[in-house]
């Protein structure tokens, strides 16, 4: 049971996400062998019954030439010549078995195998037609056509299966999965503060050290809202303690801060391997909604509004469109690009309801966003660990973090 419980869990955590990912794919590829099992057991029994019929023909025919030759010795008795026919019958490739009979259907000479496929019995005469007996002859089993067709069947039957799997290929790089962006991720170690309605883009530095980098964006919940009835320092003091929160959200998992709330907020990891930080975007945006939800209470009960939230992990749009797709998720919720959570290798670390992904425009193509309903049962232990912490008052963004290694 201890050598099990490990296996299990590894099918819990890789497997089934997996499965529940490749369900319509699997589906199709089931129906289409169960259709080609049908079809292959209703032309094999087609085919044999055709081989069969033609052996009969053959073996009637063969056996018609034998009782010429044996009608004389069938009917004088001659055992010695019909043995010596028998034989000789049997020696042919398709003969099994020959076996000679008198006119009283009891056997005379020769012997016939217990199991045969096919099996003729003619009558022997002589020249004046007067009847001397029967002729029985056995047909020798031949596997080996039926076995060439069963084998070139198969090779069909996988070569479909793979041409599907192989256009399912195409098809997703070809629609789905969009090249990675070459723009500059700025590297400044220290998180770039802004008044809120400043332009995001007005200190970035064009000649920063460029790198892969996956963004974390989040988005106020009906910020048009709060923009219109508070001042600006108002609503900078609204966001204060968001702000301390993603600070140490970020910090914990070694992202920079790009942008802040209010601003169109994007939090940058950079870093080698796209799992490594793909993930560290992921475990801080759930961390970071988590400790929003739990700082509602107190702040209705200093009667401050509670802000919700909408957040999108993606390496590979645009800043316009990245903010389009985080604008378009659900309050609340933790969105990602369908396609990114493969190459991420997140669909193995998350849990997620592939039913349940939303459909939105970006640019010029459809985009699939899979909402990430929580991390795996030993990522998440950690995560809620990690909240509580955060929300501990003063405490530091100091200790363990989520890792793909842990």
């Amino acid at each position: 049971m201890a050598l099990w419980q490990p296996l299990w869990e590894q099918f819990r955590e890789h497997g089934r996400p997996w499965l529940r990912r490749e369900k319509r794919l699997l589906w199709e590829l089931a129906l289409m062998l169960l259709v080609a099992l049908v079809i292959g057991v209703y032309f094999l029994e087609h085919f044999s019954a055709r081989l069969a019929a033609e052996q009969r023909v053959q073996l009637e025919a063969l056996a018609r030439q034998t009782g010429l030759r044996a009608a004389e010795s069938l009917a004088g008795g001659d055992l010695i010549g019909l043995n010596v026919i028998a034989r000789e019958t049997r020696d042919l490739k398709p003969v099994a078995g020959a076996r000679f009979l008198d006119t009283a259907g009891e056997p005379v000479s020769g012997s016939l195998p217990e199991l045969t496929p096919v099996t003729v019995e003619v009558p022997v005469a002589l020249p004046d037609g007067e009847l001397a007996g029967a002729l029985q002859l056995a047909a020798r089993p031949d596997p080996a056509p039926r076995q060439r067709l069963e084998t070139g069947y198969v090779l069909v039957v996988l070569g479909i299966l793979i041409l599907r799997l192989a256009g399912e290929v195409i098809y997703r790089r070809l629609f789905r999965v969009a090249p990675p962006p070459a723009a500059p991720a700025p590297t400044e170690a220290a998180p770039v503060t802004r008044v809120v309605g400043e332009d995001p883009d007005a200190d970035a530095d064009p000649a920063a050290a460029p790198g892969p980098a996956t963004e974390l964006r989040l988005s106020v919940v009906n910020f048009d809202h709060f923009e219109q009835r508070y001042t600006r320092a108002a609503l900078s003091a609204l966001l204060d303690d968001y702000h301390r929160l993603l600070d140490e959200v970020a910090g914990l998992y070694g992202g920079r801060v790009v942008a802040r709330l209010g601003d169109r907020a994007r939090i940058r990891f950079s870093g080698e391997p796209l799992s490594q930080r793909a993930f560290s975007a992921l475990c801080a945006g759930l961390l970071f909604l988590r400790v929003a939800r739990l700082q509602a209470p107190r702040r209705k009960a200093s009667q401050a509004p509670a802000l919700e939230f909408k957040a999108l992990v993606s390496e590979q749009f645009a800043d316009e469109d990245s903010w389009a797709l985080c604008l378009a998720g659900v309050p609340g919720r933790l969105n990602v690009p369908e396609t990114e959570l493969t190459r991420a290798e997140l669909d193995v670390k998350a849990l997620y309801q592939s039913e349940r992904a939303l459909v939105v425009q970006a640019g010029e193509r459809q985009v699939r966003l899979q909402p990430v309903e929580q991390l795996a049962h030993r990522y998440q232990t950690l995560l809620r660990t990690q909240a509580e912490r955060v929300m501990g008052a003063g405490e530091s963004s100091g200790g363990d973090s989520l890792s793909p290694n842990k």
